[in-house]
């Protein structure tokens, strides 16, 4: 059991928590880690710079299996801006 001190001490970082990030403590109540921007950020960056670089590739070379392959990689990049958005 914790003393009527640590309760009050526990309840002074609840309120901290609750106030200075809201989403972290929501996260927190529903046990689910909260998902990291800066992840899916880079994330997206890297689909849509491979998209880039499968439709060059694929352009210069006629490939038109590079082509679609940049075309899968667009709307991976598609998906995870709208993820990061959605946060």
């Amino acid at each position: 059991m914790l003393s009527h001190h640590e309760r009050v001490e526990l309840d002074k970082i609840e309120r901290w928590f609750e106030t200075s990030d809201p989403e972290l403590a929501a996260a927190l109540r529903r046990g689910k880690p909260a998902r990291s921007a800066a992840l899916l950020t880079a994330c997206a960056i890297l689909l849509d710079v491979a998209a880039c670089g499968l439709l060059v590739a694929g352009i210069a070379a006629s490939s038109p299996a590079l082509t679609v392959c940049s075309l899968f990689a667009a709307a991976g990049g598609v998906a995870a801006h709208i993820a990061r958005c959605r946060g």
